[in-house]
């Protein structure tokens, strides 16, 4: 079952953020690691208010010096800057006119309210493979590396995994935790273990809860997670905004089948800080054998 989510129920969730008393619940992760299954599931509940965003502030206008991450991400940080920049450039004027308004209106007002000085918060997060991340993300993003809607007639799927590699920065997951989440909260979730074996983990710090979710984690987990971090009875996750409902599904898929990664690339993608916080290596061997035989991981895309 898709959950769908009328626009009157999320605005009268951002009503409720300034004349209710709750305490916030706030979903915030990288894209298509499942964010709008977790907020539409939360809503429904008719929990109040439950916020959703990908970041607080835009990357293209951070400075690389700024983001407080090893050397060896160093470059990957200033890469992903400059990629972000490269993007927002080559969009349309009408198109860079929405995308300050939308983060005008939503990213930074809700940055004022819910990252003040002793506010409570419930953040809600999730991670997912890097490479199926990046796939799922490249083909969301497809009319800003296409500049045009999608149609299935106009690029063929060898021309689209040639735009992958050509056009597409893949760094973003490796860096998010840094870049977004601890630069803008100061939360840092890599100094917390994660227990792979569970794909959960819930700490809390200076009055933020945060609940870090594994997509690829049987949905009963996760759903169990969840109850505890919100203190609910047993709540049932259904999907939203799946690949396999886009107009773009067919073709996705067969992306998915025939693409080709270079060795350099696994390396980057799963010998990284990210990859190796959230994942065994039972687990990076699993997915780097179903990539090799161009098979995506077996979970449901969304």
């Amino acid at each position: 079952m898709d959950l769908r989510v009328s626009w009157r129920r999320r605005y009268s969730s951002y009503v409720s953020l300034y004349f209710g008393d709750s305490v916030p619940i706030l979903v915030y992760q990288m894209g298509k690691v499942g964010s709008s299954s977790i907020r539409n599931t939360l809503l429904l509940l008719g929990l109040h208010p439950v916020l959703h965003l990908h970041t607080f502030s835009p990357l293209r206008e951070k400075c690389a010096a700024d983001v407080r991450v090893e050397a060896e991400l160093a470059r990957t940080v200033a890469r992903e800057i400059e990629h972000a920049r490269a993007v927002f450039d080559q969009m349309g004027r009408w198109a860079r006119l929405r995308l300050r308004v939308h983060e005008h209106a939503n990213e930074r007002r809700l940055a004022r309210r819910l990252l003040r000085p002793g506010a409570k918060l419930k953040i809600i997060t999730s991670v997912r493979e890097p490479i199926a991340a990046n796939v799922s993300m490249f083909f969301q993003l497809l009319p800003w590396y296409t500049h045009g809607s999608y149609r299935p007639d106009r690029f063929s799927t060898d021309e689209l995994i040639r735009m992958f590699f050509e056009r597409y920065s893949c760094g973003r997951p490796l860096i998010w935790f840094d870049e977004e989440m601890k630069y803008n909260t100061g939360l840092d979730v890599y100094k917390h273990s994660f227990p792979m074996d569970r794909g959960s983990l819930a700490f809390g710090e200076a009055g933020t809860d945060v609940l870090v979710l594994k997509v690829e984690t049987e949905d009963a987990q996760k759903e169990e997670a969840l109850s505890r971090f919100l203190q609910l009875d047993r709540i049932r996750l259904a999907k939203s905004n799946v690949a396999a409902d886009k107009a773009y599904a067919d073709q996705y898929a067969d992306f998915k089948r025939r693409i080709r990664f270079p060795e350099a690339f696994f390396r980057e993608m799963y010998e990284s800080k990210y990859a190796r916080h959230f994942y065994d290596e039972g687990e990076l061997a699993r997915y780097s054998k179903q990539w090799h035989r161009s098979e995506a991981p077996a979970i449901r895309d969304s």
